[in-house]
């Protein structure tokens, strides 16, 4: 009777059990199948990352999956990547462009100097626009100023204005480095964030080659095509950013200025006392220098052997095409790895090819040391770009990833010079001397990557202090984190 008239209980309030539980809707199912648009829904909504199942969360996925399950916000934001990487040929061709327009190769030189100097300040710049503005505004507002300044580039005739324009539009087209960056790791989880590097390195290899195909074509008919095309590919991705990136999307609202102590923005100054990231800063310096010489040493290296411009061309052409055809593979097994181990690996093979190009007497052997090269590239490169993300607090996130760029770009701005200098000293024995660079940057990122253990989030300068006493639980859902 007691059973009974708890089932009668039961009844009237409506919940009376009617043979199995239904099915749960697809979304909310434990166990639905992978790839299906269900999965995706619950998987990533549409300005987020996964919420739905922490285990997911830790997951590592190929590249198909991780694309498929990613929110549409991230491949918008790497399509844009892509099509500014398209257009940007005003760099390559700047020089040649100078020197047409009447300028001596020195002017011209030096006006390449600012433009690349302009670039290094502009994603230092960047971030500081990403805690002032937010990304999306960030993305949207670099991209009009740089496609503006790029624009009217062929319309500036006094040499001084022009060089000051080259410099501004130089530092705005890569100030949208930082605030991207930043959306990929907030948009996605951790787990899958080297894969998602590795994309945006695709992205970045895919648009250089097919913008180089467009310049050659572009100067046929007029050079001044060049700069208007660059600046329309900068207009159309901060169309893209404007239309595909969500305003709620996570990051857009300026940083708080009273946080509290563990949440507190520490900015450049506290970063840089961070030994272990300086190390690790190096490393990116030294490896930057190291890849730059294949453009610099290698071409003068090959024309003193006899090789012909075409065979440099070819050479070039199989490392690119190396990186887009492969890197996604190779990322697929190399996410698995302990940061450190797929950095170190990737840095040593990147040294032992620039020092196998110290003998460029045999084809194999200029072949070989290309691909080791590149499988240097593959190996460690999306795991050292997202790594520093994975070290700040959110609201210095941008500004890791800005020094991290920064610390790139010097490299690449000082290798050429120092290539030059020391090919003019050393001949052929200054491969090994970039190899041993290459050993050097190794060691760094050892020591700075090695000692930090599993560069858990938050382990940066201020990893020590206390949590704030409003955070929450170890047990809280991603959702509740967010809000």
């Amino acid at each position: 009777m007691h059973r009974r008239d708890g089932a009668g209980v039961r009844e009237q309030a409506g919940c009376r059990r009617r043979g199995p539980s239904p099915r749960p809707p697809s979304g909310a199912s434990p166990h639905r199948r992978r790839g299906t648009r269900a999965g995706l829904g619950a998987d990533f909504p549409r300005d987020g990352p996964m919420t739905a199942s922490p285990q997911q969360d830790t997951e590592k996925w190929g590249a198909v999956r991780t694309w498929r399950h990613s929110p549409p916000t991230v491949r918008f934001l790497l399509l844009g990547v892509f099509v500014n990487q398209v257009g940007g040929f005003v760099q390559p061709f700047l020089v040649l462009y100078l020197v047409w327009r009447g300028f001596s190769a020195e002017q011209a030189g030096a006006a390449m100097t600012a433009y690349g100097a302009g670039t290094i300040a502009g994603v230092v710049f960047g971030a500081e626009l990403v805690r002032r503005l937010g990304p999306r505004r960030t993305i949207i507002f670099s991209m009009l100023c740089a496609a503006l300044l790029t624009g009217v580039l062929p319309l500036i005739g006094s040499y001084a204005a022009l060089v000051g324009t080259i410099a501004v539009s130089g530092a705005m087209v890569q100030a949208y480095r930082p605030a991207s960056m930043t959306l990929l790791t907030d948009l996605v989880p951790e787990a899958r964030q080297v894969m998602v590097f590795s994309m945006n390195r695709i992205a970045l290899n895919l648009g250089a080659t097919v913008g180089r195909l467009c310049a050659a074509g572009l100067v046929l008919v007029s050079w001044n095509l060049l700069f208007w095309v660059s600046a329309l590919a900068s207009l159309v991705y901060a169309l893209i950013a404007l239309v595909a990136v969500p305003k709620d999307a996570p990051g857009q609202a300026p940083a708080a200025k009273d946080t509290t102590r563990a949440g507190q923005r520490v900015g450049y100054l506290g970063i840089v006392r961070d030994v272990r990231f300086v190390l690790f800063l190096l490393a990116m310096f030294l490896s930057a220098a190291v890849f730059i010489q294949s453009f610099v040493v290698l071409p003068l290296s090959m024309r003193e052997a006899g090789y012909s411009a075409t065979s440099y061309t070819w050479l070039i052409s199989l490392s690119a095409g190396a990186i887009i055809a492969l890197e996604l593979l190779v990322t697929r097994v190399t996410q698995h790895w302990p940061a450190w181990v797929a950095v170190c690996t990737g840095l040593l093979l990147l040294g032992a090819g620039r020092a196998m190009y110290a003998v460029p007497d045999s084809v194999v052997l200029l072949v070989t040391a290309t691909l080791v090269g590149v499988l240097g590239s593959m190996v460690g490169g999306a795991t050292m770009w997202s790594y520093p993300a994975k070290l700040a607090r959110p609201a210095d996130k941008s500004h890791y990833l800005a020094l991290t760029q920064a610390a790139f770009g010097l490299g690449t701005a000082l290798g050429p010079a120092l290539g030059a200098f020391g090919w003019n000293a050393l001949g052929d024995r200054v491969w090994l001397l970039w190899g041993g660079l290459g050993l050097l940057a190794t060691l760094a990122a050892g020591i700075a990557m090695r000692a930090r253990g599993s560069g858990a989030t938050g382990s940066g300068p201020m990893a020590s202090e206390p949590p704030p006493e409003h955070a929450p639980p170890a047990s809280t859902t991603r959702e509740e984190k967010a809000q």
